[in-house]
């Protein structure tokens, strides 16, 4: 009776942590420009971080720019402070000529959670290496190839 009983109540805490709601920790930095585009026409890029994060936690800074040449040179879409739990900021831009690339990066510290300043994995933020160097993480990049 006793092996029952266990065994009862075993299968009663699997069924119970199976029916409790998923706490996934879900910190995201995103954007929508496309694989390939067309040459000398105009793109809007829209680049995006959030935050589902309990205890506070907010995007401290999101940082973005653009470049047309493939890295060269860079011509920013927003530097954001406190920007709450979602942030969206958007740009059009020209393409160049067949064969360049357009790259957009991005940079996010998530602040104010327990954590404390952290990148979209959770990692704390290394503010003198990785953050000031555009590396990732914090850093996402995104390409996009003129054909």
């Amino acid at each position: 009776m006793k092996q029952i009983l266990g065994r009862l109540l075993s299968f009663s805490v699997l069924l119970g942590l199976g029916a409790l709601p998923s706490l996934a920790v879900d910190r995201v930095v995103s954007s929508d420009l496309p694989a390939e585009t067309q040459p000398d026409s105009p793109l809007r890029v829209t680049v995006q971080a959030s935050s589902n994060v309990a205890g506070g936690e907010y995007v401290g800074f999101f940082h973005a720019e653009y470049s047309i040449d493939g890295g060269q040179n860079w011509t920013g879409i927003c530097y954001e402070a406190k920007s709450g739990t979602k942030v969206e900021r958007g740009v059009t831009i020209t393409t160049g000529k067949v064969g360049t690339k357009v790259v957009v990066r991005a940079r996010t510290a998530f602040r104010g959670g327990m954590a404390g300043d952290v990148d979209y994995d959770g990692g704390a933020i290394n503010w003198d290496d990785t953050w000031s160097m555009w590396r990732t993480p914090p850093t996402r990049y995104w390409i996009a190839y003129v054909r």
